[in-house]
C-alpha cells in the first residue's frame, strides 16, 4: 500500500493528539503517554509526507 504510513500516522495523530487535546482543553488534565503517542504520530505523518514526495518519479517525460 503506497499510503500506509501517511494513513498510519494520520489515524494516530487523530485518535490520540484529539484525546490528548480534548482532555487539556475541557478537564485541564495532562496526560503523558497520550501527548508522546501523538507527537510519534505526527513524526510518522511528516516522515510518510516526505517519502511520498520522493516516490515522484526525476524524469517526466517517461510517463
Amino acid at each position: 500500500m503506497k499510503y500506509s504510513l501517511f494513513l498510519l500516522g494520520l489515524i494516530t495523530t487523530i485518535i490520540f493528539g484529539g484525546l490528548f487535546l480534548r482532555r487539556l482543553l475541557i478537564d485541564g488534565e495532562f496526560y503523558i503517554f497520550e501527548f508522546i503517542v501523538g507527537i510519534i504520530g505526527i513524526i510518522i505523518l511528516l516522515i510518510g509526507l516526505f517519502k511520498k514526495g520522493s516516490m515522484k518519479p526525476e524524469n517526466s517525460f517517461l510517463k
